[in-house]
């Protein structure tokens, strides 16, 4: 005999409540698997920190070219130790106007710190730079480690390592164009750099910033050639404009 539920009886018979159990327990057991393989495919953001409103004292050498840079012992090590961050001004600009006049000086400054991996930068508080003792500075060995023709994606470097996160694609297209507008430095993020990810301040030929020929060209994947040069714990892209060649 067919069962049938009453709505005014205290419980429905024993083989529906059997067959909503079921269905109820299938229904979960789906929410939850799905629930697991969408957080799984979902795409992580990197570790990348801006230490907004946290202030430190750096002290080292200002290199302009081809951004500028400031060059920091670190201590204890030989000539060759250095780290090197590049620098910033606040909001979408970039700080050649601010550090023009100490290019090659010894310096004190303070600025927040900018992070992604082993990429560093600073944003300089404004006004800060002032001329300090002089310190030992490893010269400056550019090494050319050969032509590569690389796929990757153009950011501004700002926001890439760390004040935006994400900081790339096409959603941050509008942005990233404003910030290499306004002298950000602008960076060559690629996973594939003699097998591994990395990211290269990208240059002309001439070693010279590139940021008006590849405005429009930001925020998407590309392939880039050129020549990788190697500058102490820095890599840079000198590229030629015309052998960019958009990903579809």
């Amino acid at each position: 005999m067919s069962e049938f539920y009453v709505g005014y009886l205290p419980e429905a018979p024993a083989g529906i409540a059997r067959r909503i159990r079921l269905a109820v327990g299938l229904l979960f057991a789906i929410a939850v698997i799905g629930a697991i393989t969408f957080a799984c495919v979902q795409r992580t953001y990197a570790l990348a920190v801006f230490e907004y409103g946290k202030e430190r004292n750096y002290e080292g050498v200002i290199e302009q070219q081809p951004f500028p840079t400031l060059v920091v012992k670190r201590p204890g090590s030989t000539d060759s130790g250095s780290s090197r961050y590049l620098l910033v001004a606040e909001g979408k600009h970039g700080a050649d106007s601010e550090v023009s006049e100490f290019d090659g000086k010894t310096v004190r400054l303070r600025g927040a710190l900018i992070y992604r991996g082993d990429q560093t930068m600073i944003e300089l508080v404004k006004g800060s730079i002032s001329v300090a003792g002089q310190l030992d500075k490893a010269p400056s060995v550019l090494k050319s480690l050969g032509t590569f023709e690389l796929s990757g994606e153009i950011v501004d470097g700002k926001c890439f390592l760390g004040v935006m996160n994400p900081g790339s694609g096409k959603v941050h297209r509008d942005c990233a164009a404003l910030c290499l507008s306004g002298g950000i430095p602008p960076l060559f993020a690629t996973n594939d750099f003699r097998g591994a990810p990395a990211i290269l301040q990208l240059t002309n030929s001439n070693g010279k910033p590139l940021r008006a020929a590849v405005l429009d060209r930001v925020g998407q994947p590309l392939r880039i050639k050129g020549t990788a040069v190697e500058n102490g714990d820095t890599l840079i892209f000198e590229a030629d404009p015309s052998t960019i060649t958009v990903l579809r």
